[in-house]
């Protein structure tokens, strides 16, 4: 479906869909009704996302997300599975299993890390999502 069958706004409230914004949020953002009460928000969204063309564009935009993870999760657990089950020795198996953590850390599916600095003068905390433990 050609985007310019939607107005701009309702473009944006399908992109923030996708995106995974709730129907609340995404309404908020697009047309810009950060203000507005929930009992006034709740029900524009709802119709909006009850619109044909609206929910044509979010389901190929769903599509194409979907289609760009190139890897997941489950992606994960079959690689490692198959690098304990087939490989010939330690070092074939450590060289998979890196590749496979990497990939993890690429997609963000590492549990948050926490990074901390102290200094005489100050101290603070991070915490990054993804990175290596």
């Amino acid at each position: 479906m050609p985007i310019n069958k939607l107005t701009a706004k309702q473009e944006a409230f399908c992109q923030a869909i996708a995106d995974g914004k709730d129907q609340a949020t995404a309404y908020r953002m697009a047309y810009d009704a950060e203000k507005m009460k929930d009992e006034t928000v709740y029900p524009h969204a709802s119709r909006l996302m009850k619109n044909d063309k609206v929910k044509a564009r979010v389901a190929e935009l769903k599509a194409v997300t979907v289609q760009q993870h190139l890897w997941t999760r489950e992606m994960s657990v079959l690689g490692l599975m198959k690098a304990f089950s087939v490989a010939e020795n330690q070092d074939q198996a450590a060289g998979m299993t890196g590749a496979v953590k990497e990939l993890n850390a690429m997609h963000g599916f590492n549990a948050p890390s926490e990074l901390s600095v102290t200094n005489r003068t100050f101290s603070f905390s991070v915490k990054r999502a993804g990175g290596d433990e």
